[in-house]
């Protein structure tokens, strides 16, 4: 299978399923050597609906969007044995895409800077994972040279993810002595910073690695936002039997999305340098039906949020007695003024959501001053 984005891109692109139907992406090998120049990358990439969005709301996702930092019962480093089990799962084609990537001659005589195989983990988070699947690579590599009879590589791996995301935890997890595998150390460090745009100088990079977090946008598409707009996701809090409009929002910018990412990539990686891609799937055509885990977490984060959406009832009929009930009282007596405030709570909860779309406060501002 091969995947283009409106001009071929990726060559060896591979959809693999597990035994349990589990679906995911594999693209294998971007070769810089094969590729245009990134002007022409762009070109290809803006052609047709691959147009970019301009990120509007790009910054303030940047600040909020991470996984669970810390190391309690809700973190992220103690809920991701599922993401760990797909890596383990995929190995073996990450060995074989390793054995893709160009190793580096030794520098010549008397050349006193060494070479440097540098590998980055993009959307790494805060768990185990990113460390034991960096360290995976590293062990591969220095397995490759070794059998190649070459002088091993100093080897750096870059940890990367959004500045909100929980660095402290995740460095706690490096091996106190610096870092090792196989005898051989390793220097690391944490770069801060969304994968759509530039991480890295040009042509630094031998090995990048992204697993499960691709599907992460950039931002939520404006028009979803817009009750204007026939995109608007009204009453959802996901894609799952949206209208069609609103998938054509997500699309493009998706579609936007992974062209800054490869762009971004193709600049930064090295020559003869590879990537290493793991996607989320699906099992229907239909971007409407996420289907298994997306939609039972969808399903249920959707339903709590209904339920929550309704306690504006109780809200408001408080926030109203509050403010009036003294009056209420006044003029019907306290047991006629509980029936009817109870009846303003049952009313504002079957039209809460309706409440909150339209509540709004006007407010007249003057400023004063004696002459």
């Amino acid at each position: 299978l091969s995947l283009s984005l409106n001009g071929s891109i990726y060559r060896n692109t591979t959809i693999h399923h597990s035994a349990k139907h589990t679906s995911f992406i594999h693209l294998t090998t971007l070769h810089l050597p094969s590729l245009s120049s990134p002007n022409q990358i762009a070109m290809a990439l803006q052609q047709g609906e691959n147009r970019v969005v301009v990120n509007v709301n790009m910054m303030k996702l940047e600040k909020l969007l991470c996984m669970k930092g810390g190391q309690g019962e809700s973190s992220y480093a103690n809920n991701s044995k599922a993401q760990a089990l797909h890596a383990r799962s995929v190995v073996h084609i990450l060995e074989e895409t390793l054995d893709l990537v160009h190793l580096q001659p030794p520098p010549p005589p008397h050349h006193h800077q060494s070479a440097v195989f540098q590998v980055v983990d993009l959307g790494c988070s805060s768990g185990n994972n990113t460390v034991d699947t960096v360290e995976a690579i590293i062990k591969h590599m220095i397995k490759r040279y070794r059998a190649a009879g070459l002088d091993l590589p100093e080897f750096a791996a870059f940890f990367s993810d959004l500045p909100s995301n929980d660095f402290n935890t995740l460095f706690q997890l490096l091996p106190s002595d610096g870092g090792g595998v196989a005898g051989v150390e390793y220097y690391s460090a944490g770069v801060a910073g969304s994968f759509y745009k530039r991480l890295f100088p040009a042509r630094s990079i031998d090995f990048f690695h992204s697993a499960f977090s691709l599907h992460w946008l950039s931002q939520v598409p404006e028009r979803v936002m817009d009750k204007r707009q026939s995109a608007y996701n009204r009453g959802r809090v996901f894609i799952h039997g949206a209208k069609e409009a609103t998938v054509a929002a997500y699309k493009q910018q998706f579609q936007a999305d992974l062209g800054a990412f490869l762009r971004a990539r193709s600049v930064e990686m090295k020559s003869g340098g590879t990537m290493f891609v793991v996607c989320l799937g699906r099992t229907s055509p239909d971007p409407t039906d996420q289907g298994g885990a997306g939609l039972l977490f969808g399903t249920h984060f959707q339903d709590a949020w209904n339920h929550l959406v309704q306690q504006v009832g109780r809200a408001l009929a408080i926030s109203c007695r509050s403010v009036a009930g003294v009056l209420v009282d006044a003029h019907i007596g306290e047991e006629l003024s509980e029936q009817l405030f109870l009846r303003v709570e049952e009313r504002a909860t079957c039209h809460a959501k309706e409440l909150l779309e339209n509540l709004q406060f006007f407010h007249v501002v003057a400023s004063l001053s004696l002459a």
